[in-house]
Parts: structure tokens; C-alpha cells; sequence
């Protein structure tokens, strides 16, 4: 199997770099500097120019939650994430598509509007006003998580899954940006995460 991953440190590409390297596949990285964003492989890859994308066995996949979870389907004897048609998959579904949906979309819309460099956003359509209304309803959905990460240490089956890996990443922002303090079972869970061998998050100072 080949597989490329498209890649920058600090995009969402650490949840597919990290997925890769729990399913002990190997895969070659391309990019890991800004110019990849203006490169015509990755247009033909994700025609957004936007990172992560990948391609497995020539065949071209983009957003990190569906290269994760193929990621996953390729190795089930890692027992990564649930069968298709299982109520485990339905969970994987369930969180994936929540934390996406309604706490990282806070996130990226206040960084799209906060980006001093102008590499997101130019600094003249930015609208930083936006920012505490984001942080109030991102607050609201990282409470139905640390609510549901009091009683189990991971989110499907009290064991570890792509479903944390993605989730992680986002808690991960979370914490960078400050709005965590209040939710002391998400920083319990993001330790936990970081004692993985593999993880590719920063762990707190």
C-alpha cells in the first residue's frame, strides 16, 4: 500500500500523521513548509489547495476526520474504530461530526479573524468583535464533552480510537487558545493523550 500524506506542523494534519502512525502504516509526507499551499500536486489532491489531503493507493482523499477514519478501515486488527453498521461506528460518527460542527468551527472562525500575519484572513476582512461570541458557544459545546469524559476515560468504549484522536486535536486548540480552564475532565483527558507514544499534540507547558 502507498500512501502520501500532505502535510504542515500546525494544521489538522497532525490528526492523519498521528492516525498513520497508530495503524503502523507506512506512508511518505510532502509539504511541511507554506509554499505546498501553492503547489499544483496538492490542487490535484484537494481542490481547495487546503491541508491535510492524501492519497492511498492513488486514490485522492481530503479533511482529516475522513482520512483518519480510512486510515482506521485499513487496519482492523488495530481495532481503531468500529465496523461499518456497528453502534460503535454510529459514536465514532456521532463525535466526530459533533466536535467538528460545534466547537472547532468556533475555533477556526476565531482564528481566521485574530491572524495578525493575514495568512488566514487579510487583516482588513477581519472581525475580531466575533471573537467572544464564538468563545460563548464553543464554551457551551466543550461542556457536553467534559461531561461525557467525567465518567470514561475515551469517548467510544472507554478505549482508545481514531475518535480521540480527532476530538484530541480540537481539545488541543481548545487549550491553546485559552478557553479551557473551566473543564477539568478535558485536561485530564488531553494528559491522557499525550502518554500515548505516538501523539502529536504539544502537551501544556
Amino acid at each position: 500500500m502507498q500512501i502520501t500524506l500532505f502535510k504542515l506542523a500546525p494544521t489538522r494534519s497532525l490528526r492523519c500523521r498521528w492516525a498513520l502512525l497508530e495503524a503502523g502504516l507506512n506512508f511518505e509526507s510532502r509539504g511541511n513548509v507554506r509554499e505546498i499551499f501553492e503547489t499544483d500536486e496538492l490542487r490535484e489532491v484537494h481542490p481547495l489547495r487546503k491541508l491535510p489531503a492524501a492519497v492511498i493507493d492513488g486514490k485522492p482523499l481530503f479533511e482529516s476526520a475522513a482520512i483518519c477514519t480510512a486510515i482506521a478501515d485499513l487496519v482492523p486488527e488495530r481495532n481503531l474504530i468500529g465496523q461499518p453498521g456497528t453502534w460503535s461506528r454510529a459514536l465514532h460518527d456521532q463525535w466526530t461530526s459533533f466536535v467538528l460542527t460545534e466547537l472547532e468551527s468556533w475555533l477556526w472562525c476565531t482564528d481566521l479573524n485574530t491572524d495578525e500575519q493575514g495568512f488566514l484572513m487579510p487583516r482588513d476582512e477581519q472581525v475580531k468583535e466575533i471573537v467572544p461570541q464564538n468563545r460563548k458557544l464553543a464554551e457551551r459545546s466543550a461542556a457536553v464533552l467534559n461531561a461525557h469524559l467525567q465518567k470514561t476515560d475515551y469517548l467510544i468504549e472507554n478505549r482508545f480510537t481514531v475518535t480521540d484522536i480527532i476530538v484530541g486535536y480540537t481539545i488541543s486548540w481548545l487549550q491553546e487558545v485559552g478557553w479551557i480552564v473551566e473543564f477539568s475532565h478535558l485536561i485530564d483527558y488531553l494528559d491522557r493523550l499525550h502518554g500515548r507514544e505516538y501523539c502529536t499534540l504539544t502537551p501544556r507547558a
